[in-house]
């Protein structure tokens, strides 16, 4: 009996190695896993804490795009979809205790779904030398357009995002040719989200507050003006070797002299020295029934103008407290004018200022 010949190998070879590479044309074409988030674009090494010099470590000195104002850097990022800012003709943000913001996922882990993959143009904002071998670069990014510039909106927000950094030793054999004096800032960890916030595209004003040894109050103003009516905004985050997390939010400002015709008026110091005397003018019935309702209008609105001050109280031996005070004036009527004095004090707690004294905020809601 003639045994049936054993089928070739080679073509089942052939065939397994087609598989193999339309699997791997397969997975070429799915979406990117998105366990680099916290793979920052670049890792290199920076000659020192200057802005530009520790963004081009980050991000790469080919990705730089300079004009007339600024300097930028194009990157992709890992941020969640973006969000609308609530114009201050909605309201200005609640007081309401702050959400716990979306963690990032650990090094290595998969990111949470809602992120994707966001073509953005990055600026710095802050430096901070945390320690004689730490430091921290906050940096803000906002989406770009298809030449790379920067989609800016009344309602956009920007998104921060942290790089923090470590000296390199001298004798590191890793360390490249110093001059004397120069200090090496390698790249070691990259956050791209922590929040967003701000409008036009810009989380606003900054600036940084020691609290303690190793613990920095960084804040951000945001201001947005919208028919006649403006209003600030205050993000306090904490800034410490481990990280950058929201930590204080209050309404700091609010003004509405332009949204009506009287306000500026209304809101204007008194006049000193005689006025001049008013001549006496004949209204008709008809207009003066129109002015009555016109009159009745405009004084059924409130003018105000409060705006608040940020100070670090220091305390021995703990984390600075932070003080608000807020100086204006309110207007509920015409010829009523209210002067606003008010401070608030707040304290850290388990990573949160809380108000510990003081009134509410007097910058009126609107």
């Amino acid at each position: 009996m003639v045994k049936p010949e054993a089928p070739a190998r080679l073509p089942r070879l052939l065939q397994g190695i087609a598989g193999l590479a339309l699997a791997l044309m397969l997975a070429a074409c799915q979406p990117a896993d998105n366990g680099d988030a916290r793979m920052p674009p670049n890792k290199g090494v920076a000659s020192s804490l200057h802005l530009n010099a520790l963004m081009d470590a980050a991000f790469g000195s080919r990705q730089q795009v300079v004009d007339t104002q600024q300097v930028r850097w194009r990157a992709n990022l890992m941020l969640p979809p973006q969000q609308a800012a609530r114009l201050p003709s909605s309201m200005l943000p609640a007081s309401e205790p702050l959400a716990p913001l979306a963690s990032m996922p650990e090094a290595g882990g998969a990111a949470p779904a809602l992120l994707q993959r966001t073509a953005v143009v990055a600026l710095p904002r802050e430096v901070v030398r945390l320690n004689e071998t730490q430091a921290v670069l906050v940096f803000e990014s906002v989406p770009a357009d298809q030449e790379g510039r920067p989609q800016r909106e009344p309602t956009s927000k920007a998104a921060l995002g942290t790089v923090f950094y470590t000296r390199v030793a001298e004798s590191a054999g890793n360390s490249k040719p110093r001059t004397p004096g120069e200090e090496q800032w390698q790249v070691t960890s990259f956050q791209p989200y922590v929040d967003a916030i701000g409008y036009d595209g810009s989380a606003g004003d900054s600036q940084v507050y020691k609290l303690a040894p190793e613990r920095y109050l960084l804040t951000f103003e945001s201001e947005s003006c919208w028919k006649g009516t403006c209003g600030s905004w205050l993000n306090g985050y904490l800034l410490q070797p481990d990280g950058l997390a929201l930590a204080l939010q209050s309404r700091l400002a609010g003004n509405n002299r332009t949204a009506y015709p009287d306000c500026d008026a209304r809101l204007a110091p008194q006049r000193s020295g005689p006025r001049q005397p008013r001549r006496r003018v004949v209204i008709p019935a008809q207009a003066g029934v129109a002015s009555a309702a016109a009159s009745a209008a405009v004084q059924g609105h409130s003018c105000f103008d409060v705006r608040g001050e940020v100070h670090p109280i220091s305390r021995e031996a703990a984390s600075a407290d932070v003080s608000i005070r807020f100086k204006g004036l309110v207007s509920n009527a015409r010829g009523d004018r209210q002067p606003v004095q008010e401070t608030q004090l707040f304290r850290l707690n388990d990573g949160l200022y809380e108000q510990v004294d003081g009134g509410p905020n007097p910058v009126p809601e609107f």
